[in-house]
């Protein structure tokens, strides 16, 4: 037959007396190699802003993430704690509209079965603050785009 043919992965497009076969393997690879390292830069990025006095809630989140490379999801906190940490209210209980209860010896704790809702009061942040994500996109999203531009560009 002739004409132009054009194949990608089990498609073929033929057209007058041209044959053209273009293999998308280095375009998918870079795609790939590209993609993971803005995952791990995001990830990296978002530590300065992230709270926590001894670094665990850091540790957990950097750990979920790695695991996650090349998925598509990345975790901005992991847990309750993560989603607790990064609204940056504290919480109250639904029903009572109050704080945890202080048990001698045990420290605040909320009742048994008590459904937690966001309060009006701001979280009081020791290092990191609410919404790291935000933070580390207005301050490196160019950043970003850029490495994964040039991992496209072959460079």
């Amino acid at each position: 037959m002739e004409g132009l043919a054009i194949r990608f992965k089990g498609f073929t497009l033929r057209e007058k007396n041209v044959t053209a076969y273009l293999s998308m393997d280095r375009p998918s690879a870079l795609a790939s190699r590209a993609f993971a390292r803005l995952h791990e830069q995001i990830a990296d990025d978002m530590l300065p802003y992230m709270p926590g006095r001894t670094g665990g809630f850091r540790q957990r989140t950097r750990a979920a993430n790695a695991a996650l490379t090349g998925t598509g999801t990345l975790y901005a906190g992991v847990g309750p704690m993560g989603a607790y940490l990064y609204r940056g209210r504290t919480m109250v209980d639904a029903a009572t509209g109050r704080g945890p209860m202080a048990i001698p010896g045990v420290g605040p704790r909320f009742r048994k079965g008590a459904k937690l809702v966001p309060g009006s009061r701001p979280l009081r942040y020791s290092a990191g603050g609410p919404a790291w994500f935000e933070t580390a996109k207005a301050r490196h999203l160019q950043s970003w785009l850029d490495q994964a531009q040039d991992i496209l560009d072959g460079r």
